[in-house]
């Protein structure tokens, strides 16, 4: 009979090396997968015969690297531990086994700036936007090295998803499916919660000082803002950086003004997508001070208007039409 020992991966807690070393054999990541299936926990037996290994002490030697980590005993079997779930959720997200890549495409949104039609490309889980006519946000130069793109095409920023949300899509689709994932995303930086480690969040700006956009992209920092904003997060090593929601997205009194006006900003309709993204967008910008720095954003829709005063570190210290 089989021991059902626990093995070398007791511990409450694995080094990146020990993590990446245990998952680094087909029949432990078979075993991670067949739990994540399983409907409940799942006896020895059961498990070994799923994974479909006749040895059942080569398979004992296999589960006991597994459990206490990433799968864990119980009384009715084993199932899978939260960072064993974490892990099969990276997998079937396609984020460590897809690379998929969408070249510039022209999709049914238009440029928060002129109206022009909008394209997207998607290359490492990062979907980029262009206005297919004017400057865009950031301006032609903006464009990453890998993408072959149109020289009159200006950059309007980029959305973070995984390979799971462009599979199946349509760019339309996957667009859509990335401006709900990405504003999720910004919600919780805004709001000081990493969203992929859950630490807190370190919030800076940095101010173009001889900004000079006029109706375009400013020459010194290739931005139409003056003001961007760094969200770092002080545990993993995501991060992002732009506009000004990254850091008052989450505010109450934004969030407010948005839902006044009908727009939810994790709605992926597309009148909900063009009317957030002004207010993302094109949205003006005061410097009241440099040492240390405080910035007034206002905000509008429909004719009304929300201003919010932050300090250097995107606190809101003032809010005001």
């Amino acid at each position: 009979m089989p021991s059902d020992t626990t093995g070398g991966a007791s511990s409450s807690s694995l080094s990146p090396d020990e993590a990446f070393a245990v998952l680094g054999n087909e029949t432990r990541m078979e075993i991670l997968q067949v739990l994540a299936a399983a409907d409940g926990s799942l006896s020895f037996s059961q498990l070994r015969e799923r994974v479909g290994m006749r040895d059942s002490g080569r398979f004992n030697y296999h589960l006991g690297e597994v459990v206490g980590h990433f799968v864990a005993k119980t009384g009715d079997g084993y199932e899978l531990s939260q960072a064993g779930a974490r892990v099969i959720e990276a997998v079937l997200s396609g984020a460590v086994t897809e690379a998929p890549e969408v070249e510039p495409t022209p999709v049914d949104e238009a440029c928060h700036y002129c109206g022009a039609p909008v394209a997207v490309a998607y290359h490492e889980e990062r979907l980029d936007v262009y206005c297919t006519e004017c400057d865009g946000t950031y301006g032609g130069d903006a464009a990453p090295d890998w993408e072959e793109v149109p020289a009159e095409y200006g950059h309007l920023g980029a959305l973070v998803v995984p390979p799971a949300g462009v599979r199946g899509r349509t760019p339309g689709e996957a667009f859509r499916a990335a401006w709900t994932w990405s504003n999720f995303e910004v919600l919780a930086m805004a709001s000081g919660v990493c969203p992929r480690c859950s630490a807190t969040v370190d919030h800076s700006m940095v101010v173009c000082e001889d900004h000079d956009a006029g109706d375009g992209v400013c020459e010194r920092c290739d931005r139409r803002h003056a003001v961007a904003v760094s969200a770092d997060c002080s545990n993993c090593n995501y991060g992002h950086w732009g506009g000004a929601l990254l850091g008052v997205g989450a505010a109450t009194p934004l969030l407010a003004f948005l839902l006044d006006h009908g727009v939810n900003p994790l709605s992926p309709e597309a009148r909900t997508i063009r009317r957030h993204g002004r207010v993302e967008q094109d949205y003006e910008e005061e410097l009241l001070a440099t040492t240390p720095s405080r910035v007034r954003f206002r905000f509008s829709l429909a004719g009304e208007e929300l201003a919010i005063t932050v300090d250097e570190a995107l606190n809101v210290v003032d809010v005001g039409e």
